[in-house]
Parts: structure tokens; sequence; C-alpha cells
């Protein structure tokens, strides 16, 4: 079972186990009359009534013992019934596990899982085709990239995805360091202020970074090996979608694109917003990052959000 599937099984049996509780504590509590008579021809007798009101099950055991009539070997009383958690959590349990499992194989069903370059059509046509994330398959497109898109004028290029654990922050990460070792000038961005990861990638402070430079704050990329830095996202808090949309982010890219002849940028994925729109209109492209059997269902809308930016797919690298 994956990672994915545990969410909605999780999900479902918690709800499942929240009702059980809230029906052990809140629902009205019954109560039981009891009464034994001993009747002759019908021999020992015993007379239960169940109620919610411990008035009225006594009084219908009394009324029962009028009717039988004989002699009363028990005088009527009245108990609560035990309102058993236990038992009431453990059914709980077993319907939300079914529940949840027949949840995941309603979603499996549906699900399209992406295999190969031709699931990944509603992305269009990429400028460049897509390749597994291999070291030598990733240092040729590096090679490809400065040839047909980090020509003169064009240096920057986000790293996009439709959905999270797709594996683009350590593409990212694995793109720049070949750029650099190819003696290349690199500047890699996390700009990912929702869920930062470069910092960890590289084993650096998430201090200072792309939140706080754009908060009119001063900042330094932290050199991470000849030729490549790194700007680690920094803590954003304010609106993250409102500190990209700065013009303070526009004229960074273009100071850093004097020194710097390739500049990746991390952006968070299609699923937690529309940030990655601004670095894709300012680039006029991007590289999309797919994990494997994973669900075809989020990259039409990572096309209409590169299409809405006026951006095109450039490469698409397949991670798992």
């Amino acid at each position: 079972m994956r990672l994915t599937h545990l969410r909605p099984l999780a999900l479902v049996l918690s709800l499942s186990l929240l009702g059980s509780w809230i029906w052990t504590e809140l629902a009205p509590r019954r109560y039981v009359a009891t009464a034994a008579v001993l009747v002759s021809g019908s021999g020992l007798l015993k007379l239960e009534r169940v109620s919610y009101d411990p008035r009225r099950a006594a009084s219908e055991v009394a009324a029962e013992l009028q009717a039988q009539g004989g002699r009363v070997i028990d005088q009527p009383y009245v108990l609560p019934i035990p309102s058993r958690p236990l038992r009431n959590y453990s059914l709980a349990a077993a319907v939300g596990l079914a529940l949840g499992i027949a949840l995941v194989v309603r979603r499996e069903r549906r699900r399209r899982p992406v295999r190969g370059e031709r699931d990944l059509a509603a992305l269009g046509a990429p400028l460049l085709g897509a390749r597994p994330a291999r070291d030598a398959a990733l240092r040729e497109l590096c090679r490809q990239l400065l040839e047909h898109w980090f020509t003169q004028g064009r240096a920057l290029l986000p790293v996009v995805s439709a959905d999270g654990g797709e594996g683009r922050t350590r593409v990212a990460a694995e793109l720049a360091a070949i750029f650099a070792g190819m003696g290349v000038r690199t500047l890699l961005i996390d700009a990912d202020l929702r869920s930062p990861g470069q910092h960890r990638e590289f084993r650096i402070a998430n201090r200072g970074g792309l939140a706080e430079f754009l908060a009119e704050r001063s900042v330094q990329p932290a050199v991470c090996g000849e030729n490549l830095a790194v700007l680690v996202a920094g803590s954003a808090g304010a609106d993250p979608l409102e500190l990209l949309s700065r013009p303070r982010l526009r004229e960074f890219v273009a100071a850093a694109a004097k020194p710097f002849r390739v500049i990746l940028v991390d952006t968070p994925a299609a699923s937690r917003g529309p940030d990655l729109e601004i670095f894709a209109a300012l680039a006029g492209g991007a590289l999309v990052v797919q994990r494997r059997n994973a669900d075809q269902a989020g990259l039409p809308g990572l096309r209409r959000m590169l299409e809405t930016a006026r951006a095109r797919t450039v490469s698409v690298v397949l991670t798992g």
C-alpha cells in the first residue's frame, strides 16, 4: 500500500472512531427493569423491560407482574445499561477500516498512472523530450538546456510539479550541481515558501533567504561549491503569494542573470497554490518533474497554470 493510500484510510478511520466516541458519550442512556415471579404451571418467569426512561421501564415490569399473577420472587429493580465503549470503538474501527479500504479501491480503479512519455500528453509537446531522473540522462538534459534554453538573454528556469512528493526538490538540486560541475555559474533559488526543502538538500540553515529579501532585508546566497550558489527560502511571515508578487522579485532575477548563466527555481507544487505561475511567466517556460505511477489527474491543472503564465513545458523528468 502506498503512502497516498494511507491518508484517506486514516481519515475515514478517524471519523468513524470520532463518531463512535460522540455516540458513546452523548447518546441517551438506556435502563433495564428486572423482576422475577413464580407462576403456577409456568414456573419461574424473569421479566425485563428496557427503556430510556427508568420510571417507564419499572412501571412496565410492574404491570406485567400484575398480569402474570403468582408469587413475586424478586421485586422490580432498575439498573442503567453499560455503554460498552470498547465494543463501540471496535465496531467503529471495523466499519471505518472497511469503508476506508473501499474508498482506496475506488480511487485506485479511477486512477490513471503515469508510466511513460505517452501518458504526459496532457502537458503538451515539450521543447525537449521526457527522460528519467538518472545521472547520465540528467547530464544530457543539462547539455541540451544550455544549447536550446539558456541562450543569450535567458537564464531562468523554474522546476515545477503537479503535486507534492514528486521529487521536484531533489531534481532541482541535482540539476544545479550538474550545471556547476560543468563549469557553469549556477544559482538555485528555493521559492517554495510554503514547504522549503533546499536547505536540507545542501545542509545549510534556512535563514536569510528569498522571503527575507522580498521583505526588504539584505541577504547573501550560500556558496555550496565551485560555481554553485543557493538562496534558501527563509521564513515567510506574510502570505507567500503576496511576497512573490512584489516587484523586488523581478528586479532580483534580472540582476542575478548577470553573474549567473543558469538560475533554477524550486517552486511549490501546483496543488499548493499558483506561486509557480509567477516564475513561469518570468521565464516563459518550466521544467516539469513527474513521478512514475503517480496519478495523471493533476497534469491538466498544471498545464492550465503554465498556459495562464504563457509558458511552455521545456522538458519532463520522470522520477521514481
